[in-house]
C-alpha cells in the first residue's frame, strides 16, 4: 500500500463514486486550500498498481489553546475493505498534522469510524453534544436560505473552541461558495438533516429569530452549549435523542489532558459544516 498526497480531480472521483456525490471543485479550492489555520492534508491510499483505495484529509483550527487539526471526509472503497487502509491514513495524517505544530487531533465522529479511533488507535472519548431542534414550517418540503452581506465580528466565546477572529470568519462564511444569511451575531444556512428541510444555526447570538426568517423550512437545527439552553428554550427549541460522539487524541506527550466535561468545550454547527 502506498501513501501519498491526494490531487482535487482524484478525491471528488472518489467521493462521487463512494458517496455518489461529491463537493465541487470550487468549494474543494476553499475549504483546502485557503483555511488560514494551516495548509492542506489530503492524503490516498493507493494499491501497488496505483489504484486508489481510499482518502483522508485533517483540517487545521485554531482554538483558545492553540493549533489543533480535525480528522474529517474520510473515503474509502470496498477493495479497501479489511486491509487497514481508514487506519494507516489516519496514523499518517495525525504525524502530518503534528509536524505542522498540532496539539489535539479532534473528531466528531459516526458509528463506522469511532470504534477504529476509539478501540485501535488511541483516541478517547471527550464528550457527547446534543442536537436541539424547533419546528419552522412542517408543509416546506423543499426550502433554502435567502443569502446576505455577512460582516467579519470577533467573538469571544467560553471554553475550549474555534478562534474567531476576522481572517476565520471571512474565510469560513463570506469566502464560502455556500449561502448563508447574517443578523447581528447569528448566521444560518439549510441543508437537509434526516430527510428534513432544515435551517442550520451556524452562529447564534443576538439576532438568532430575524437569521432564521431569511430560511425556509421544516426545522431549525443547533447545537446548544451548556449554559445555552434557556435562550434556546425561548426561541421554541427542545433537546433531541441524537447527539455526536465527540472524541479527541493527543499528538504529543506535552500536549494537555483532553477535558472531558461538556461544559469544558464549545462548539456550533458552522465550526466544520456536520449537515
Amino acid at each position: 500500500m502506498i501513501v501519498e498526497p491526494a490531487g482535487r480531480d482524484e478525491f471528488l472521483a472518489l467521493m462521487q463514486e463512494t458517496y455518489g456525490s461529491a463537493m465541487s471543485a470550487g468549494e474543494f479550492d476553499w475549504w483546502f486550500d485557503r483555511n488560514p489555520a494551516g495548509p492542506r492534508v489530503l492524503n490516498a491510499a493507493r494499491d501497488e498498481d496505483g489504484t486508489p483505495l481510499g482518502a483522508l484529509s485533517m483540517h487545521f483550527a485554531r482554538l483558545d489553546n492553540g493549533l489543533q487539526c480535525f480528522a474529517v471526509h474520510a473515503v474509502t472503497t470496498p477493495a479497501a475493505r479489511g486491509r487497514g487502509v481508514f487506519s494507516t491514513l489516519e496514523l499518517h495524517n495525525e504525524e502530518a498534522a503534528a509536524a505542522q505544530g498540532a496539539r489535539w487531533a479532534l473528531g466528531f465522529t459516526n458509528p463506522m469510524a469511532g470504534p477504529i479511533l476509539v478501540g485501535k488507535l488511541g483516541w478517547e472519548d471527550v464528550t457527547s453534544l446534543r442536537i436541539w431542534v424547533r419546528p419552522k414550517r412542517p408543509w416546506r418540503k423543499r426550502g433554502g436560505v435567502h443569502a446576505t452581506a455577512l460582516e467579519q465580528r470577533p467573538r469571544r466565546l467560553p471554553a475550549h473552541h474555534v478562534e474567531r477572529d476576522e481572517a476565520y470568519l471571512r474565510w469560513r462564511y463570506a469566502d464560502s461558495p455556500r449561502p448563508y444569511a447574517q443578523s447581528g451575531a447569528a448566521v444560518v444556512t439549510h441543508a437537509t438533516w434526516h430527510g428534513l428541510s432544515s435551517a442550520i444555526v451556524c452562529e447564534h447570538g443576538r439576532g438568532l429569530e430575524r437569521a432564521l426568517r431569511h430560511a425556509d423550512a421544516q426545522i431549525a437545527v443547533a447545537m446548544v452549549n451548556p449554559g445555552e439552553e434557556r435562550r434556546f428554550l425561548l426561541h421554541g427549541f427542545v433537546p433531541t435523542p441524537r447527539t455526536i460522539r465527540f472524541i479527541g487524541k493527543r499528538l504529543s506527550a506535552d500536549a494537555p489532558e483532553l477535558p472531558k466535561r461538556r461544559d469544558a468545550w464549545h462548539f456550533t454547527l458552522g465550526d466544520l459544516d456536520f449537515f
